[in-house]
């Protein structure tokens, strides 16, 4: 039933765009946006309304592989890597990351857009909606951040003093590894029972930017942050996460969905904060059916 519900949404975005399921796969455009001393990296596929595609922190835009080519049949996908991230690259800057999105954006002649956004992807999705609301048609929050949100669960803070450690030592393995424990597996699995292709492409996305030489960049914070400012968000929003995930992250949903007049929440059972990458069909379905209303 699963199944079927998920195509009917899909078929309903298909004839809303106007291309049909069986249109082959288009191709993918590749580039780089130069914002400010920095270039970021993005892909775009597809036609249609656009549609952004916002990675987590440590990620790429791989991590979206799931949806890119699916959603890019009903819509003009675009998934970029944040700075000191996957290929993006440049010389030492101060920045804020929403801003970026909307350099990104103007560069690509994009007037208006639906976000996706994943943990620091969401956070940004959310920042940039509070600065530059005429240009976000809808908000799919994804086990996503929150400015301002302080995490105070203690797994999350024994697993980052963790990584602390292992970055004093220079030890990447096991950095990546403390970070997969808070976010791939989450509080209540061990590592084995997580899908291991699921936690060796997280893996290989936090040693590629890991493993970058890059610039001391300053991160310009958004002020007032986003956490006391929701209730000026008025855009369609869903806010999509795993059971499994972190106390932080369930309480952020909790906070974006009683502050965001209309929003609204799903929780996909059996996933944790990589819900879209441990579960793709049920989060396309959720995905497919709240963009097709």
């Amino acid at each position: 039933m699963k199944h079927v519900m998920a195509t009917i949404c899909l078929l309903f975005l298909f004839l809303v765009s106007g291309e049909t399921p069986a249109a082959p796969p288009s191709p993918v455009k590749t580039g780089y946006v130069q914002v400010g001393r920095y270039s970021l990296y993005y892909e775009e596929t597809g036609k249609g309304e656009p549609l952004i595609l916002i990675h987590g922190g440590l990620l790429d835009r791989r991590m979206w592989d799931g949806q890119f080519e699916l959603f890019s049949r009903w819509s003009r996908v675009i998934r970029y890597d944040n700075r000191n991230h996957g290929l993006s690259r440049g010389l030492p800057d101060t920045f804020s990351y929403h801003e970026d999105l909307n350099r990104l954006m103007e560069a690509l002649g994009i007037q208006r857009a639906r976000l996706v956004g994943l943990s620091l992807g969401g956070a940004i999705a959310i920042d940039f909606a509070l600065t530059h609301p005429e240009k976000v048609s809808a908000l799919v929050l994804v086990s996503s951040g929150l400015s301002g949100y302080e995490f105070r669960d203690s797994t999350f803070k024994a697993n980052q003093k963790k990584q602390g450690e292992a970055a004093a030592r220079k030890d990447m393995n096991s950095y990546v590894e403390y970070f997969q424990r808070s976010w791939t597996d989450g509080p209540h699995r061990t590592p084995e029972q997580v899908n291991r292709d699921v936690r060796q492409k997280v893996r290989d996305m936090c040693k590629s930017t890991l493993n970058k030489p890059e610039p001391d960049n300053t991160t310009v914070p958004l002020e007032p942050p986003a956490i006391g400012r929701l209730s000026s968000i008025h855009i369609p929003t869903l806010f999509v996460l795993g059971d499994l995930d972190m106390p932080g992250i369930q309480e952020i949903a909790g906070l974006v969905v009683k502050g965001i007049p209309g929003s609204r929440k799903v929780v996909i059972k059996g996933a944790a904060h990589m819900v879209n990458m441990e579960k793709p069909d049920e989060f396309n379905e959720v995905v497919g059916e709240f963009l097709s209303k």
